[in-house]
């Protein structure tokens, strides 16, 4: 009996643990990635490598030829190092590496973005088909990530976009090809930096003032590079036809990189990591035309959160197939409510593919699907299905209202409040194109994320990030979702689970009390991203944690023992009863076992 007893109780234990863990499972099996930002400057040597061309050096591919010689203007290589260096034709390159500083608009991205421009050439001229690369090992200390690839053309010349987090500062250029005189497969790979800091261009951050003046975008805004590099090689050509050894499916992309190694459609998969969409609901768009004051605008950029990750499947020839997106709703601090949306500008159809979680970790089979801006609505909402270009660009529903999706809760009290924490529902969805999409054709990304825009009950407005509107009035335009006055944006994502700034913080604390969670903010938004990259990152005082609400704790899933703990708490009566019974079931056992050993 005791034995039995003992057995059930542990069963009501582990249960109990199992049903408080649960509701951290689905999150975090979904939305693992990120990693750390923590910020890693570009060395020197990178920096100053890159104006005098003898930073880029050849590794063989394949076979296990060693030798010592040049690498170019400079460098050499050490005996059995690998490099190619027989009298058959040791391949050299000089790389002459040139680097633009864009004083680009700031458009509060708390990403970096740019291209890189690489213009390969031979003994004979320049080389088409060349496989070129970006990757970087600087998010993940150690692990080098793929960013993104592309072919040169008819004119050797490759341009490729890059997304990358505030700590990284530089990017490995690897370019895949061909040793005609060994016909072993090798690559050129060097380091180029994509930003610098301010002192080394000059005040090349463009220009002064920053967020909290002027909202008319004027001046420039985030220092990074523009690569353009011309490598000039001797003995390296394209691959002729396909090595399968490197390549399985023969689609250009190396099966290190490749996703899908044995589907020539498809290439890479590039994927945000967990990131935060914040926004500032009380938009009006007279306030922004006439650059007037919005008395109602708080800047506590808590009105509508959700914690997100995104995946896009790109074609070999850097097109977008599929988008999956997971986006958990986890803030409100407004009165008015919202539908959050997709807006993509692509020529062709789309099947799209939805569901709900809700916090229970259970799937949702009848999703509520009443709307915060009912003249939103639009094909698919809630449901999926085929949606038109037409339809794609009006809007795909991810999270609809407000109220219902984080089940009237809020999760965003005023300083001194307390946090009843309830985690809200989870869209999971994946559209997949009819054909493949350039994205970059049309406005659907900046920073490196979607055009993802939100639907306001009580203005009747709908708010984009900045960056994908700008009005018609002058030549330029001004970004309508920046305000004019403060130069605040009404919406911003920020790398990983943001703790959100509570009810009426305003994180420019403008008046500069330190009366903010996010002190390092104002730097980096007055010097337009140039300082403080890391602002989210920054340790907090006590003080300035009570400004914060601590979504981070709350959100991401727990260890073993605090689930434990909270499964104490909640199951308390079931666990007391539990050793009351126990307790009399071991007296009253050891009462007979007494009783029978004195009548013995």
């Amino acid at each position: 009996m005791l034995k039995k007893l003992l057995i059930i109780t542990l069963m009501i234990g582990l249960q109990a643990s199992c049903s408080s863990k649960k509701k951290g499972i689905p999150l975090f099996l979904l939305m693992l990635g990120g990693g750390g930002t923590a910020s890693v400057p570009a060395s020197p040597a990178t920096v100053s490598q890159a104006e005098s061309g003898d930073s880029f050096t050849v590794v063989p591919l394949t076979g296990d030829e060693s030798g010592s010689g040049s690498t170019g203007n400079g460098g050499s290589g050490n005996s059995g190092d690998g490099i190619f260096t027989t009298p058959t034709g040791p391949t050299e390159v000089l790389s002459n590496i040139h680097f633009q500083v864009i004083n680009d608009t700031f458009l509060w991205d708390n990403t970096i973005s740019t291209y890189i421009t690489i213009k390969v050439s031979n003994e004979d001229g320049v080389l088409s088909g060349i496989n070129v690369k970006a990757s970087e090992d600087q998010s993940t200390p150690g692990v080098a990530q793929f960013l993104s690839q592309g072919l040169t053309g008819n004119d050797g010349l490759v341009t490729i976009r890059i997304t990358v987090l505030p700590s990284v500062s530089e990017v490995i250029v690897t370019i895949y090809g061909i040793n005609p005189k060994t016909g072993k497969a090798q690559e050129i790979t060097g380091r180029i930096p994509i930003q610098v800091p301010e002192s080394y261009v000059g005040g090349g951050s463009g220009g002064n003032g920053g967020g909290s003046s002027g909202g008319d975008n004027g001046g420039g805004g985030t220092v990074v590079v523009a690569p353009e590099i011309d490598l000039s090689t001797v003995n390296f050509g394209a691959v002729a036809g396909c090595l399968q050894n490197l390549d399985s499916d023969c689609d250009g992309v190396l099966d290190a990189d490749d996703e899908f190694p044995t589907d020539a459609e498809l290439g890479w998969t590039t994927r945000t990591g967990r990131h935060t969409l914040a926004w500032e609901d009380y938009y009006q768009s007279s306030h922004i035309q006439n650059a007037t004051a919005n008395p109602n605008n708080d800047m506590d950029l808590n009105d509508h959160v959700t914690v997100f990750s995104t995946e896009i499947d790109y074609t070999p020839t850097g097109k977008a197939k599929a988008i999956r997106g997971i986006f958990t709703h986890v803030g409100k601090g407004a009165g008015f409510n919202h539908d959050l949306r997709l807006s993509l500008d692509v020529p062709v159809s789309a099947n799209l593919a939805i569901s709900y979680v809700g916090n229970n970790g259970q799937t949702i089979s009848s999703m509520n699907c009443s709307l915060a801006l009912a003249s939103g609505s639009n094909a698919g909402d809630c449901v999926g299905g085929t949606l038109t270009s037409a339809q794609l660009k009006k809007g795909i529903l991810i999270l609809p209202n407000s109220q219902n999706t984080l089940y009237n809760s809020k999760n965003s009290p005023g300083v001194g409040g307390a946090l009843n924490f309830v985690l809200g529902m989870t869209a999971n969805f994946t559209i997949t194109f009819s054909e493949p999409v350039d994205l970059a054709a049309a406005k659907n990304l900046s920073g490196g994320h979607l055009n993802y825009f939100l639907g306001v009950s009580g203005t009747g407005e709908k708010i984009f990030r900045p960056g994908f509107v700008k009005s018609s009035e002058t030549s330029s335009g001004y970004d309508l979702y920046i305000d004019r006055v403060t130069g605040f944006p009404f919406g911003v994502i920020v790398p990983g689970v943001f703790n959100f700034p509570r009810e009426v913080t305003n994180i420019l604390d403008p008046n500069n009390q330190g009366k903010t969670g996010y002190p390092a903010f104002k730097e980096w938004a007055s010097s337009k991203g140039t300082k403080s990259r890391n602002w989210f990152e920054q340790t907090m005082t006590s003080a300035q944690a009570a400004y914060v609400v601590d979504i981070k704790s709350n959100y991401l899933p727990k260890p073993f023992t605090a689930v434990l703990i909270d499964s104490v708490r909640v199951h308390l009566w079931e666990l007391a009863i539990s050793l009351i019974v126990i307790g009399a079931s071991i007296g009253f056992y050891l009462r007979r076992k007494m009783i029978l050993s004195m009548t013995a």
